[in-house]
């Protein structure tokens, strides 16, 4: 029987939604900081924490709300990369 993080799967919703145009990177970034939280409160595997991590990082590279980020990310580099994420992920997506 698996188990699933409720919040890790609104994160892949909302990515989809994200490239569908339905979604905000404001939304996506909140999705992501919710399943982090979740993995590490809930102490999900080693490779949660990672994915959602990962994640975080990717969007704040992509928002770049502050002007931060020394090497952010296109609109397409993070496209290509959540595809890519959602194909590994989500194997319905």
């Amino acid at each position: 029987m698996a188990t699933e993080i409720r919040e890790f799967r609104q994160m892949i919703e909302a990515a989809q939604r994200y490239l569908a145009g339905g979604c905000s990177i404001q939304e996506l970034n909140g999705r992501v900081a919710e399943a982090a939280t979740a993995s590490k409160f809930w102490g999900g595997h080693p490779a949660l924490v990672q994915v959602a991590s990962d994640w975080s990082t990717a969007v704040d590279r992509r928002w770049n709300e502050w002007g931060h980020v020394q090497n952010p990310l296109s609109e397409n580099q993070f496209r290509s990369w959540l595809v890519q994420q959602l194909a590994l992920l989500d194997p319905e997506a």
